[in-house]
């Protein structure tokens, strides 16, 4: 079973979450950490550039990484996973990598209408996409909240959070309007996961668990 895997993200912060969590759920894992950029605004900005831009940069990170014998990849980062073309790249360079995307196309087809919250537009749309391609008799509900990712980079707490970014009233929003589930799209929402639970009734996605399957059963080949 190969054990070294990196997880990669768009900022500190988040690439540091998708880190701890691989670690709380299996410690035998060697974590190669990296992030693509220093900072929200900083990704954000590398997200909406070009095409080529971006794969001369992928391919500048893969590159280094694969030199240190990594074969395995957890994108953290539903916005990087949505600005990217990781499925094909994977093929191109002959390595597995692990995006939510992944998971939201399993997702599709449990639901009749669930609603999302991304961390900008570009990634609302990618997530948007791969449902709707699933199935597309989902009624999908989305929007981009960059606000929530610099909250959280910024240090309030998750209550802080709530209040700030009226979570509760979109919950009540997503409900009203048919919404089966709320899925957590950007991976550092589930920083405020744990706390809004205890006020809405809508239930929470948060795809990092089948990403980790979905990792694993491969690894374990």
């Amino acid at each position: 079973m190969r054990n070294k895997v990196n997880v990669m993200a768009g900022t500190p912060v988040d690439t540091r979450m998708g880190a701890d969590y691989l670690h709380t759920k299996d410690p035998s894992l060697e974590i190669v950490p990296y992030n693509v950029s220093p900072d929200p605004m900083t990704q954000t900005v590398w997200q909406y550039g070009s095409d080529e831009s971006k794969r001369e940069r992928m391919v500048e990170v893969f590159d280094g990484l694969q030199a240190q014998g990594i074969q395995d990849y957890f994108i953290y980062c539903n916005s990087l996973a949505g600005a990217f073309d990781f499925d094909s790249f994977a093929i191109e360079r002959g390595v597995r990598i692990v995006t939510p995307l992944q998971v939201y196309r399993n997702l599709a087809h449990r639901y009749t209408c669930i609603a999302f919250n991304a961390a900008n537009l570009l990634s609302a749309y990618s997530i948007d996409k791969v449902l709707k391609e699933a199935n597309l008799d989902l009624d999908v509900i989305g929007m981009g909240h960059l606000a929530i990712v610099k909250d959280i980079e910024a240090g309030y707490s998750p209550e802080e959070i709530i209040e700030r970014q009226g979570l509760v009233q979109l919950a009540d929003f997503f409900k009203a309007s048919g919404a089966q589930a709320w899925i957590l799209g950007c991976t550092h929402f589930p920083y405020v996961k744990e706390a809004l639970e205890k006020r809405i009734d809508l239930p929470i996605i948060d795809p990092a668990d089948e990403m980790y399957e979905l990792l694993i059963q491969d690894m374990r080949k």
